[in-house]
Formats: C-alpha cells, structure tokens, sequence
C-alpha cells in the first residue's frame, strides 16, 4: 500500500512536470513564432530602407551631375569667348593630377 502511495505521488509529481514542460514548450513556440514574424516585418523594412538609399544615391549623383552642367552654362555667359570644345573636354568626374585633367578612375581613388 505504501508502495502504491509513492507511485501514485510519483506519477502525479511527473504529470505535473509534463504539464509545465509542455507549457514552457507552448511558450517558446509562440516566442519563435513572434521573432519569425518580426524578422520578416525587419527584413521588408531593411528592404524598403534598401531601396531608398539607391534612389537616394542616384538623385545625388544626378544632382551633382546637374549643378557642374549648370556651372559650365554660367562660364560660358560669363565667358562667351571660351573654346566650347575645350569646355567640352571637362566632366564633373574628372580628377587634376600634376596640373592636368584627368578621368576619373576607381583603381586611382
């Protein structure tokens, strides 16, 4: 009988760690299932972000491009007598190196 009493209490004992594993098990799902949903909520965000910064990079560089059009159009009202085809030689890229222009290039920077 005292034996049965201790199994008894030992299986009680046990259903009840299954029943706390199972909601420490619950939890942990839910808590994956949240960090899954907000990785994809982050990762769309990171995208969108992504994608701002290119059209952003890109208006940069087409308003970089425009103000040196804008200032060459300004040389030549203030000097009409200018060579246009030397004018044309010049590119808002263009490096000076040892008094002399020179393209721009990446390997160089």
């Amino acid at each position: 009988a005292k034996d049965r009493k201790t199994f008894t209490d030992e299986i009680a004992h046990l259903r009840g760690q299954v029943a706390t594993q199972k909601d420490q098990l619950a939890s942990s799902l839910k808590e994956k299932e949240e960090a899954a949903s907000q990785r994809d909520v982050l990762s769309g965000e990171k995208a969108a972000l992504e994608e701002m910064v290119e059209g952003l990079q890109i208006e940069v560089g087409a308003s970089y491009d425009s103000g040196f059009q804008f200032a060459l159009e300004q040389l030549k009202i203030v000097f009409p007598d200018l060579d246009e085809s030397k004018l044309d030689e010049l590119d808002a890229l263009n490096k000076i190196v040892d008094g002399r222009l020179v393209p721009f290039s990446s390997d160089a920077a």
